[in-house]
């Protein structure tokens, strides 16, 4: 039951029905209760090239500089995002200046050891109420872990993972009443010295299987059925945005979002997204 518990857990956002939700790091998945969606990136390996849903109100920019006023959000979700940092605690501090509350989930950091995803810069885990967080010194952590799992357990731990995907992965409910994010960086000090470099997409790309062009229609479909779309066309995306130079308020013409106070201007991509990646 654990893992159709799991299927499900994107349904679930404690939140009343008018509270405004973001989704930091939606990709190609966000969840349904999410009314504005922000993403660093169009195309990336990082989500292995799948196409970024924009289906709601969507900014790109980085959630280490988030474009939005302080207090915008009731809610903020970043589901598998927070280890794709080398600044968490930029992330953390952005993502408690513009909402109230929030969720957190990441690979737990014992899988992460095992499986070293090369694009995750933190290994996170969960204790005592807190999150504790280490930055990696490289791509694979522990080269010699690595190797001796890849040799005789990837195949069967892949498996045990599914089967149990509560135990390790860490789920981290957060509120300002109750003291924000509480976390440790156990290697605060340490300097990041090497980066993950991005694969061509066109060497990547792989063909769709039916089982996943099925899920991606039902997906689709349950997005269209159950997220508040309405509301979401609704909602005027300058009441929220700010300048990343100034703090200014921002409005929209017809290409680009332009700062009433200092005059920067930020592109539309696509014909709806705005670019606050600077």
């Amino acid at each position: 039951m654990d893992s159709i518990a799991w299927s499900l857990r994107r349904l679930y956002c404690p939140v009343p029905k008018d509270a405004l939700v973001l989704e930091i790091g939606s990709g190609d998945n966000p969840y349904v209760r999410a009314n504005v969606l922000c993403d660093a990136y169009l195309d990336t390996a990082e989500r292995h090239f799948e196409k970024l849903v924009v289906d709601r109100p969507m900014v790109l920019a980085h959630a280490e500089l988030l474009p939005f006023k302080d207090d915008s959000f009731d809610f903020v979700i970043a589901s598998h995002i927070l280890e794709h940092s080398s600044d968490p605690q930029q992330f953390i501090a952005e993502m408690e200046r513009v909402g109230r509350a929030g969720y957190i989930e990441v690979p737990d950091a014992f899988m992460e050891r095992l499986t070293n995803y090369p694009f995750h810069y933190l290994e996170i885990t969960d204790l005592n109420g807190g999150l504790f967080i280490r930055k990696k010194n490289g791509p694979i952590q522990d080269i010699e872990l690595f190797e001796l799992f890849k040799n005789k357990a990837r195949g069967v731990a892949r498996r045990w993972f599914e089967i149990n995907p509560f135990n390790f992965h860490v789920r981290y409910y957060w509120g300002r009443e109750s003291g924000g994010v509480r976390y440790t960086i156990v290697n605060p000090e340490y300097k990041f010295d090497w980066e993950f470099t991005q694969i061509p997409s066109t060497t990547a790309q792989q063909r769709m299987s039916v089982k996943t062009m099925f899920n991606k229609v039902a997906l689709f479909l349950f997005r269209a059925l159950f997220s508040q779309n309405r509301r979401n066309r609704e909602i005027k995306l300058e009441k929220y945005l700010k300048c990343l130079k100034c703090g200014g308020d921002v409005i929209a013409r017809q290409s680009e979002y332009t700062c009433v106070k200092c005059g920067r201007s930020y592109s539309i991509i696509r014909g709806q997204i705005p670019d606050f990646r600077r």
